[in-house]
């Protein structure tokens, strides 16, 4: 073969290379486009209030919220605006605030944005616990955050990167120190 030939055989295999690479993308986004629609929510609840009891009839936790989605298939629940009141066995309830709530079949929830967990019992030393992130597992009380978290009560503020604790104990652990301010 001579080089004009080898050219265009060469031209003609760059063009077929191109068409199938414009062709497979294309099909990837329309596989895209086909997942994304199929991920609909089992239902919707507008005004949603919720309680839910454990297994020996005590109110364990409730549940307002804007709006909620079911996804079934997937084992979660998306909560607009949600407000959780979380009841403890021997002391007073805690309030749980955010924009955006997931709810895990395994009963732990994952709060986002302007995330305030407020103490109701006015005697406690930690009165409210605020970040942007945190995980709470409702069965055991159970919360964790790798984001910052200001801990507030009536003399005091701890600012700092992660928390783990518990509501029930209100035992926790921050994980990177980074200011604690007393006052009177």
């Amino acid at each position: 073969m001579n080089r004009i030939g080898l050219s265009i055989a060469l031209l003609f295999s760059a063009v077929f290379g191109l068409y199938l690479v414009i062709l497979f993308n294309a099909e990837d986004q329309k596989q895209a486009v086909i997942d994304e629609q199929s991920i609909k929510p089992t239902y919707r609840a507008v005004n949603l209030n919720s309680k839910l009891y454990d297994d020996n009839g005590r109110l364990s936790h409730q549940v307002e919220a804007q709006s909620m989605e079911h996804f079934q298939p997937l084992g979660f629940m998306v909560f607009e605006y949600p407000l959780y009141t979380v009841y403890l066995e021997e002391s007073a309830p805690w309030k749980v605030t955010a924009e955006e709530g997931t709810l895990y079949e395994n009963n732990r929830i994952q709060l986002e944005r302007n995330v305030k967990i407020v103490n109701m019992n006015n005697a406690d030393y930690v009165q409210q616990i605020s970040t942007d992130y945190i995980e709470i597992n409702l069965n055991d009380k159970t919360l964790t955050s790798d984001s910052v978290v200001v801990i507030s009560g009536d003399s005091f503020n701890v600012q700092s990167i992660g928390i783990t604790g518990n509501l029930t104990t209100q035992q926790y652990k921050l994980t990177e120190n980074v200011q604690t301010t007393f006052f009177n």
